[in-house]
């Protein structure tokens, strides 16, 4: 039974017409609906009124920056014994989901709400941010504190 409806949905499927029309893309009408879901995605998170919107390339950076500090914390404050989150929205050892609920949330806020010149200040601070995690993770000992009378520590 089962073969012989194959074969016959087969023919019937061998005279159907399946090709799609062609619809030529309307890049003008694409770009004007991404402008206006930024706009509502702005419009949604913003609390100020901002005159000079970030550039694409300066919120792209923003994000990756967020991301980078965000995983090499997360990396950081479970590998190391001695090293701590500092940021007091946040415990002391965050998870990853702590992590990534924090970044979701204040992240694409100070998005909408800063303009181009604090954006690239932003990430200017970002970026040293990261590179201090990165010091203090090569430079923090890892063993406890043994401090001589000189007060250095001897364990490192």
């Amino acid at each position: 039974m089962v073969p012989m409806s194959l074969l016959a949905s087969s023919n019937q499927a061998a005279k159907l017409d399946l090709t799609l029309p062609e619809i030529p893309f309307n890049y003008e009408q694409i770009e004007q609906d991404s402008l206006r879901i930024q706009e509502a995605i702005n419009k949604r998170a913003r609390f100020v009124q901002i005159k000079n919107e970030p550039s694409k390339r300066t919120l792209r950076t923003y994000y990756i920056l967020n991301f980078i500090d965000m995983t090499t914390s997360y990396h950081m404050t479970n590998n190391h014994p001695n090293i701590k989150e500092a940021n007091f929205l946040l415990p002391e050892k965050p998870t990853a989901a702590e992590f990534l609920i924090h970044k979701s949330v204040t992240a694409p806020f100070a998005a909408a709400n800063l303009e181009e010149g604090q954006m690239v200040l932003v990430n200017w601070l970002l970026a040293g941010v990261i590179v201090r995690n990165l010091y203090l993770y090569k430079t923090t000992c890892k063993q406890s504190a043994n401090y001589d009378i000189t007060g250095r520590n001897i364990n490192c």
